[in-house]
């Protein structure tokens, strides 16, 4: 069978339309992960979100949303992968051992993301999505711990130092900001105070002695 003469004559479609095409799918992509970051940070239940939700904030369809990321999970992974690299720059680099700059820069996250933290650990074990995001978030967090309070713990031994991790963990924890700002009312400096009482004494103590038999 002959090939119809307008078949003939039609050409490839030319690069800068490909070009046009493929900026507009990335412009898109990111409308719909920078319209899910504003609804997870402004929705009550992060679970609540819908493709709609996405649809409506973006001004895009949810068969594109769709297109790009398969389903509402997906959408809501790259939103969340946005939000941790958002979140890391707002807690400052401070000198290894400098318990008063590390705190600062800690508190100063806490006061701009501390309420949204809250919400996410209440809805945890309602999307795993969630769950892992936070789990993450725990580990970059005793990895700061360890980073910051370095100088101040490497000469103790392998176990002491895990215990005094963990209690700085305890003494730097969202929930802890939480209590004193929110349930108890304190200010900015009251509550820093209390913070640098509490990681003052955990690195002042006295390493436990080893007692044998127990």
């Amino acid at each position: 069978m002959a090939t119809p003469p307008h078949r003939l004559h039609r050409r490839a479609p030319r690069p800068y339309r490909q070009a046009v095409r493929a900026r507009q799918t990335l412009e898109n992509a990111d409308r719909i992960v920078d319209s899910a970051v504003r609804l997870i940070k402004t929705t009550r239940r992060t679970a609540d979100i819908t493709l709609d939700d996405v649809s409506r904030e973006s001004g895009l369809t949810v068969r594109t949303i769709l297109r790009r990321f398969g389903s509402r999970d997906g959408v809501l992974e790259a939103a969340f992968a946005q939000i941790k690299t958002e979140f890391a720059g707002l807690r400052e680099a401070t000198p290894a051992g400098d318990v008063d700059s590390a705190l600062t820069s800690l508190l100063n996250q806490y006061e701009r993301i501390g309420d949204l933290n809250m919400r996410a650990l209440a809805q945890e074990d309602q999307l795993p999505l969630l769950h892992r995001a936070l789990t993450e978030a725990r580990r970059i967090h005793r990895a700061w711990l360890e980073a910051v309070f370095a100088p101040h713990l490497i000469d103790l031994p392998r176990g002491e130092r895990e215990g005094r991790c963990i209690a700085l963990y305890a003494a730097t924890d969202v929930y802890l900001w939480k209590l004193l700002r929110r349930d108890l009312n304190f200010d900015r400096r009251r509550t820093e105070q209390a913070f640098r009482r509490l990681v003052r004494g955990v690195l002042a103590a006295e390493p436990r002695r080893s007692t044998k038999g127990s």
